[in-house]
């Protein structure tokens, strides 16, 4: 019977000792997105904090914050204390971030208290009934609920098409696309449909952007084994021989030392109308 990867006990556990080189290696996300939730906090005229929920090292946090600029306090939270470390040493001291240990769908903030509420490339490992109640409880009516994916285009690339087809035979069940889960699983998630079919929420849209990210050889590899499905792919087949089909991609599609990857970033957003 083919090895399967490990189940773990939360959603969050399989990122244990990963933080410095995720924080390090993955790549950021567009200022514009974070201009994006600032634009709409201030046109709704709300003033409370924003929480980044599922935070992890704070790479988002911290281009969230640079946006922000302390119009409104900026809070990061994560139940990884791996990750959440990371986070606390790395923050510049300029930016007013302040982080706290707890999941998504039990939240440490009073009623109405923030003006935003933002996800970056979490929500998917959340229970998103108990997390959009949570929402509805925390979040300012008018509010914005905002969450943020980074995506690999791998339709307009050769080597993530060939990235994402290694995967495949490696993991089974993963196909390209979908999202990782606790349970070693994959599964499509529709942020979209599920806040349309949700009460609480108003003017459900999702918007996009399109970005390069290049890397060298050492910087492709470790970013590519600090992610999940490749960790997975890993104690299915063995790190060796998934370094070593890094290495054989990098060769085959690097140009002058280096390997561009496209990403997008989607963006799906509601308007919070309270519980």
């Amino acid at each position: 019977m083919r090895k399967r990867p490990r189940t773990f006990d939360t959603s969050w556990a399989e990122f244990t000792g990963e933080g410095r080189n995720y924080d390090r290696y993955q790549p950021s996300y567009p200022s514009d997105v974070a201009k994006f939730v600032s634009r709409h906090i201030q046109r709704a005229g709300l003033v409370g904090s924003i929480a980044d929920v599922g935070s992890g090292t704070g790479i988002f946090t911290r281009v969230l914050a640079r946006e922000i600029d302390g119009m409104v306090p900026i809070i990061g939270v994560e139940p990884n204390l791996d990750m959440l470390q990371v986070a606390m040493e790395t923050m510049p001291p300029d930016l007013q971030v302040s982080f706290q240990s707890a999941s998504a769908e039990q939240l440490p903030f009073q009623q109405a208290s923030l003006s935003a509420l933002v996800s970056a490339t979490a929500a998917h490992r959340f229970d998103r009934k108990k997390f959009f109640g949570e929402v509805a409880r925390t979040v300012q009516s008018g509010g914005m609920l905002a969450l943020v994916h980074n995506r690999h285009r791998y339709w307009d690339s050769d080597a993530l098409t060939e990235f994402h087809g290694f995967i495949e035979s490696c993991v089974p069940g993963y196909r390209r696309g979908t999202f990782t889960i606790k349970n070693g699983g994959y599964s499509n998630v529709d942020f979209r449909s599920e806040l349309l079919e949700d009460p609480r929420f108003s003017d459900v849209k999702v918007r996009s952007w399109e970005w390069d990210f290049e890397t060298n050889l050492e910087h492709f590899i470790i970013t590519g084994v600090s992610t999940s499905i490749v960790q997975r792919s890993a104690e299915v087949v063995g790190r060796s021989t998934v370094v070593e089909f890094l290495r054989d991609l990098f060769r085959r599609y690097s140009i002058d030392g280096l390997l561009k990857q496209p990403y997008v970033t989607e963006v799906t957003c509601a308007t919070v109308s309270g519980e």
